[in-house]
């Protein structure tokens, strides 16, 4: 009893931060008190997107180990357009036994402490003093609880991203072979969790280098090689494995242009907006090392410096790389969850040293540096807001909550009846159906969720139109954005034409004093897609699809129709030659 004592009181930051941790994992449970209550059958509630990673866990548990496609029974055990290998961590505990619902929460605690304890040591590996270090974790979890909340990407990636930066600081101190070791796994791990992740690593890497190269420390230029050398065999397969599908599969590069894939060597206004923030604390890093003597002295900080800027300049020159690749995947706002987590843990470890120089400082600097301050931490803030919000229950879809406990009935019903995966034809605008997969072992006939795998344009608007037999679209249906949505990728919906508005906005920035300069009129989606293509789509469903159901429900396998009767009126299944084998007071289902 002594020791445990003993041990509290010498880790007493430590031990408050996890209890704090486990006390803010609890959110989530008590959301669903405040806004479902009593009405509660056990659906785990939407707070994003969750449905889409969920249901890629849920195949593999399901036995289909590639985690090839969730949503289309015909691709089951394809293989991964993009490999996560958040997937199968976030498996194991639904392999070992768990439910959903549970598996949820204890891979939601596992990875919140991960993250608290990997966050605290990069805080301690930098001589930011405990409390401090304290405050800068509870500070970032919660700014990022709503990625830490969402499975495979990116719960399982913090801690990893935090040891990627452990060990890189790690090296700088000392190049040993163990600190070596550490930043090759890291390097290698990072390869297998997240693209945009090892990409930034190489990048630092690259930088890391330089710096030694610069420095002419080349003790630290030989471990930088040795590190990136071993963690680059380790994750080779990785980009092995994208090069080999590019060249396999037909439909990779459309595939991956459905996840919002373009060419353009114009970066996204989100290298201003999030990575502008890595230049401006660089600078203010920079001014202090320019007025401060005393700063100049300090070792440590001087060695913070060199750390943040290494590792800023890593994530703002991926948020750009497309200024010289010429190719952007959503690489800026898919990199500004990475540049967020480094710009508190910038705030902190910066306000930490200059508290503790506090009288070494002039006045001015002292002003100079709490200005600054007060602006790092109020654009933490409003980020933090920004991404919290929606575990506040006030911000809660409360209606779509409530309804979304209405799903588990029939769920259940499939659940128990068809022991052996089937397809199930729902709305695909009914919430009900991206979550099918997820709550049953079943897929769906066509979810949007489906179109970000690997699978052909032409079987993606296939399915589409064969999923609206019922809606019976036009031409006007087909063009409207709201539904373009739905069965057109990323590329299209809305990249393409924002990609030349970029142009458009450039032009007039740079001819601002010529009134007269003809720079072109931002496009509509449509405008770039013709209207050819959506005539020859209602051709397909008028002419093909829609006097050929049957012979399309057959070639999807598709064994039941599942209507929601308040939002599907215009579901009429006996006209098919289905019959009603479930109903309760919200679905039917019908089988074929």
């Amino acid at each position: 009893m002594f020791k445990v004592k003993e041990f509290l009181k010498s880790h007493r930051p430590v031990v408050v931060l996890m209890g704090v941790i486990l006390i803010l994992t609890a959110i989530p449970i008590l959301d669903i008190y405040l806004v479902v209550g009593d009405a509660w059958q056990g659906f785990l509630p939407t707070f994003g997107d969750e449905p889409f990673y969920p249901a890629r866990v849920q195949t593999v548990v399901e036995g289909h180990l590639t985690s090839g496609h969730s949503y289309f029974f015909e691709h089951r055990d394809d293989p991964p357009l993009v490999i996560f290998g958040g997937v199968w961590l976030n498996a194991i505990p639904q392999l070992a036994g768990l439910t959903y619902n549970t598996a949820m929460f204890v891979n939601f605690i596992v990875w919140s402490l991960l993250f608290a304890a990997s966050l605290y040591w990069l805080f301690r590996e930098l001589r930011v003093p405990p409390w401090f270090a304290v405050f800068g974790v509870i500070f970032m979890y919660i700014q990022m609880y709503a990625h830490v909340w969402r499975p495979v990407n990116m719960q399982p990636v913090y801690p990893f991203y935090f040891l990627f930066y452990i060990a890189l600081a790690r090296l700088i101190r000392e190049q040993s072979r163990k600190n070596i070791i550490l930043l090759a796994l890291a390097t290698g791990a990072a390869f297998y969790l997240y693209a945009y992740f090892w990409q930034i690593a190489l990048i630092t890497l690259g930088l890391l280098f330089i710096y030694a190269l610069i420095r002419k420390n080349f003790p630290l230029l030989k471990a930088a090689i040795f590190s990136s050398l071993i963690g680059g065999a380790i994750g080779l397969p990785v980009p092995l494995y994208a090069l080999w599908l590019s060249n396999a599969s037909p439909y990779f590069w459309e595939s991956v242009g459905r996840l919002g894939l373009v060419n353009t060597h114009l970066p996204m206004a989100e290298v201003i907006y999030s990575g502008s923030w890595v230049g401006i604390v660089i600078a203010f890093v920079a001014v202090l090392l320019w007025r401060s003597e005393a700063l100049r002295r300090d070792k440590e900080f001087i060695f913070l410096a060199s750390f943040l800027t290494i590792g800023g300049l890593g994530m703002w020159i991926m948020q750009g790389s497309n200024f010289i690749t010429g190719k952007l995947l959503e690489t800026g706002e898919h990199v500004r969850i990475l540049i967020l987590p480094w710009l508190v843990f910038s705030s902190v470890c910066i306000g930490a040293f200059l508290w503790n120089l506090r009288e070494q400082l002039s006045k001015e600097l002292r002003l100079f540096s709490v200005i600054m301050l007060v602006v790092l931490f109020g654009a933490n803030a409003y980020y933090t807001y920004f991404y919290f919000s929606p575990f506040i229950p006030a911000k809660i879809n409360s209606e779509l909550w409530l309804e979304e406990q209405l799903y588990i009935k029939p769920f259940a019903w499939l659940e128990n009846e068809e022991k052996n995966p089937i397809v199930v034809w729902s709305n695909p605008y009914n919430y009900i159906t991206p979550n099918l997969p997820v709550f049953t072992r079943h897929f769906t006939l066509y979810a949007y969720f489906g179109i970000l795998e690997l699978v052909s344009e032409d079987e993606v608007r296939e399915r589409y139109l064969v999923s609206q037999y019922f809606d019976n679209p036009t031409f006007e249906d087909l063009k409207k954005y709201d539904n373009m949505t739905l069965y057109l990728g990323r590329h299209d919906i809305p990249h393409a034409a924002k990609t030349v508005e970029r142009k458009i906005k450039i032009c007039r920035i740079l001819f601002f004093w010529d009134k007269s300069k003809d720079c072109g009129t931002p496009p509509k989606p449509q405008e770039l897609l013709g209207d050819k293509f959506f005539t020859d789509l209602e051709n397909k469903f008028q002419n093909d699809i829609k006097p050929n159901i049957k012979s399309y429900l057959e070639k999807y396998h598709v064994s039941y129709i599942l209507k929601d009767k308040m939002l599907d009126t215009q579901y009429h299944p006996e006209t098919l030659g289905a019959v009603r084998v479930y109903s309760d007071d919200r679905f039917e289902l019908w089988r074929l």
